[in-house]
């Protein structure tokens, strides 16, 4: 058993997806730490700086992302093999909303490290707003499959055709899309934290808060990939 989690920590250590997941997890288990030390400054200030350094890494990562989300982007074009149209339009606006999110947090990096002349706060705000619509769309679209699933499954069952539909896909379906819900929903919270100004519950959630919710989905996001 320790062998094979070591072989499989390796495995994702390896690839791009494994490694920036790892990543995100110990960022977030060090703002953890950093909101339970709070009684003791400096340790506590040690823990904040390692979120902040390996969340500066994970942003250097992405500069490269843009090619991968366009080939994405193409792969689906204009969903027109998509057989559920609400589907379709969700996908297509979140594929948008996702290909726009990389060039503005890109000028947002530049501006905050002063190779571009401009204000770093608006971009900040604009890459931030992009990934909440994101998320939300991204929820949206695991409710609405839930919905699908649901109603395939009982249209089946009043004409006699259960057979037909497997009911274990159908809770399967159930099971991963309410998973996907926990993991941007958790996202979703941290998002609207960061936001400025008195939105929701934004600047309101501590450290130890963050840690957790950040843990949850960074924690899914791994069982997700090594599921894959």
């Amino acid at each position: 058993m320790p062998g094979q989690c070591f072989s499989a920590s390796v495995k994702l250590l390896e690839g791009y997806r494994g490694r920036d997941k790892i990543i995100r997890t110990a960022s977030y288990v060090a703002c953890l730490a950093g909101g339970l030390t709070e009684s003791n400054q400096a340790l506590s200030t040690k823990f904040l700086t390692i979120t902040a350094e390996l969340n500066a890494c994970r942003m250097i990562l992405r500069l490269f992302d843009d090619m991968s989300m366009l080939a994405y982007t193409l792969s689906y074009g204009w969903g027109k093999k998509e057989k559920d149209q609400v589907l379709r339009v969700m996908n297509l606006l979140s594929n948008l909303v996702n290909q726009a999110f990389f060039p503005i947090e890109h000028i947002a990096w530049a501006a905050q490290k002063g190779l571009i002349s401009a204000n770093a706060s608006p971009w900040l705000i604009r890459s931030l707003v992009t990934w909440i619509i994101s998320l939300c769309l991204s929820i949206l679209r695991s409710f609405w499959n839930i919905a699908h699933a649901r109603s395939k499954y009982f249209l089946a069952k009043k004409s006699d055709t259960e057979g037909k539909v497997n009911k274990s896909m159908v809770v399967n379906t159930y099971k991963a899309e309410l998973v996907t819900i926990a993991q941007n929903a958790t996202n979703l919270g941290m998002a609207i934290h960061w936001l400025p100004g008195n939105q929701l519950w934004s600047g309101k959630l501590s450290n130890t808060a963050v840690g957790v919710l950040g843990i949850v989905s960074s924690s899914i996001g791994l069982v997700k990939l090594m599921s894959s």
